[in-house]
């Protein structure tokens, strides 16, 4: 058969596509499905920030995976395609949350991982069989070695990393699920309260397969596990790559992680910190983070060259134009290089959409909004203007130039950093500026260069 696996982008408010001149990595989730499909079918896969779709292509099976800010867009491109009579599947966690929603655009909904179930649903389509839905029994373990096919892709439309080989940043996935359950996330309701890892032989093999300078492991708490963390440390140290992921606050309980990471090439870690209110945080479940030793964390990981990147929730119930301030004037103070404002985004699945939705406070539909740069309920304490706009006022706050002269004077004084790290500092923090003074552009979106598409 002949399959077209595509990513979709988000669809700008006049219901056209986003579109980038490049896009910061590579789609895993394709490029794991294509490694899925045996090799007597032919597998394209598409970014559709950065590249055309050919929507006049002659294929059997057209494959789409999205979150929830990517569904509507997903289910354009799937109405086109099963115009022409052409199948579609379509997965992911905002199909895996609302599967007969995502049903009225697709002919099979995948609900829940896909490692289990795809080579069934290929081996139904052959036969003319295909299911409704699939779902895996379960949670599957991750000790079945899979090789993420990349030839597919086209890399020229990736940011290069600086290296030797001159590759994107390649995502690579060691862990999956997280032992917490914030009432804001949507990992729980997707992988159950579980937490399973890869071998890490396999992790290694899927490295070297990518062969790259640089990574993302995508993890969404790559320290839940301390033992498989450390294993996973001591196998990366000497492999000369450089990488990012995701942790809790809670690596601060053993605090020699931090080191080991960063002797095994760690230079940026996504850190869940969500507030410094104590209110809030125990509001969204989230009681086990500590504002305290805030300072802490972010000083220990910059001693060793470990990036902080903190990621901040505004517009929760407890949430005030003055604790928000608060949270504002305390990252201006530790000179935090890296923050990322996300207004509070009821997805679906997750326990405070339910709760929100009950009491009527959902007042966006369009779920190309769900974005985490939209207001798409009513806030407790602000209207939603008042949020939207203190939302970016936070962002170019903290991303003015005398804020970046500041933590970059901080970098060479208190933290000694050399000139290349002092370099690679300026160079992250003029990203950010332009990012958020230019464009308005949510920096997690992960495309670079938006321009407007011709009609």
């Amino acid at each position: 058969m002949n399959i077209l696996l595509v990513s979709p982008s988000q669809l700008e408010d006049d219901g056209t596509p986003m579109r980038f001149r490049q896009a910061n990595m590579p789609p895993l989730a394709l490029a794991t499905i294509a490694g899925l499909t045996p090799e007597r079918h032919t597998v394209r896969a598409v970014n559709d920030m950065v590249e055309p779709i050919d929507f006049g292509g002659d294929y059997h099976l057209v494959g789409l995976t999205a979150m929830t800010s990517q569904a509507p867009r997903a289910y354009q491109i799937a109405d086109r395609f099963r115009a022409r009579g052409i199948k579609v599947v379509i997965g992911g966690i905002h199909a895996s949350t609302l599967p007969d929603e995502a049903a009225q655009h697709a002919d099979t909904v995948v609900i829940g991982e896909v490692e289990p179930v795809w080579e069934r649903l290929l081996a139904d389509l052959e036969q003319g069989c295909l299911a409704e839905t699939y779902a895996p029994d379960g949670y599957p373990t991750l000790d079945r070695l899979i090789i993420p096919r990349w030839d597919g892709f086209n890399m020229s439309l990736y940011r290069s990393s600086v290296g030797r080989r001159h590759k994107p940043r390649m995502p690579v996935n060691t862990t999956r699920g997280c032992l917490y359950a914030c009432k804001f996330c949507t990992v729980t309701r997707f992988y159950g309260q579980t937490y399973r890892h890869k071998p890490i032989a396999n992790v290694l093999a899927e490295i070297d397969a990518a062969d790259a300078d640089a990574y993302f492991f995508v993890d969404d708490n790559i320290v839940c596990s301390v033992d498989y963390a450390e294993e996973l440390f001591a196998a990366l140290k000497g492999r000369n790559i450089r990488w990012l992921s995701q942790a809790s606050t809670q690596i601060l309980a053993k605090p020699e992680l931090i080191d080991k990471a960063a002797a095994a090439g760690c230079r940026g870690m996504f850190l869940g910190i969500e507030s410094i209110n104590t209110a809030t945080l125990r509001s969204v479940r989230k009681g086990f983070n500590s504002p305290e030793r805030y300072p802490e964390l972010f000083a220990r990981m910059e001693r060793v060259g470990i990036r902080p990147y903190a990621g901040m929730i505004v517009g929760l119930d407890e949430d005030t134009p003055d604790t928000l301030h608060e949270m504002l004037e305390f990252l201006l103070k530790h000179r935090v290089q890296a923050v990322f404002f996300n207004i509070f985004t009821p997805l679906p699945g997750t326990e405070l959409y339910e709760e929100l939705s009950a009491a009527g406070r959902i007042i966006e539909s369009d779920w190309s909004k769900y974005d985490m740069g939209h207001v798409v309920f009513q806030p407790k304490n602000f209207s939603p203007e008042e949020l939207q706009q203190s939302y970016w006022q936070m962002y170019r706050c903290l991303y003015s130039p005398a804020a970046i002269a500041g933590r970059l004077f901080e970098d060479a004084v208190s933290f000694r950093k050399g000139p290349s790290r002092l370099v690679r500092d300026a160079a992250y923090q003029t990203y950010m500026y332009k990012q958020v003074n230019h464009g308005k552009q949510h920096p997690l979106s992960m495309g670079i260069g938006q321009f407007t598409e011709r009609k």
